[in-house]
């Protein structure tokens, strides 16, 4: 069978793959530790039966705003290799 190319020339780039540069990736990572640390204390004080605010998905924003600095081409500190 024939294999299917693209018409185009240019290669698909995946947005969401992690990037190259150092300074982005560390964002990313940063991020992620972020997220997780925030998700587990919310459920250790469920846990451990202590109201957690009505707003503290909140706390969600900056690591959120990490990882999307690190991996989306127009928030990224350094620019990634082609």
């Amino acid at each position: 069978m024939a294999e299917s190319k693209p018409a185009s020339g240019h290669k698909s780039k995946n947005i969401f793959a992690m990037p190259k540069r150092l300074l982005n990736r560390v964002l990313v990572y940063i991020g992620l530790f972020g997220i997780v640390f925030q998700l587990t204390a919310a459920l250790y004080a469920l846990w451990h039966g202590v109201p957690l605010q009505s707003f503290w998905f909140f706390m969600l924003l900056a690591p959120l705003l990490c990882v999307a600095s690190g991996m989306l081409p127009a928030l990224q500190l350094q620019r990634e290799p082609d």
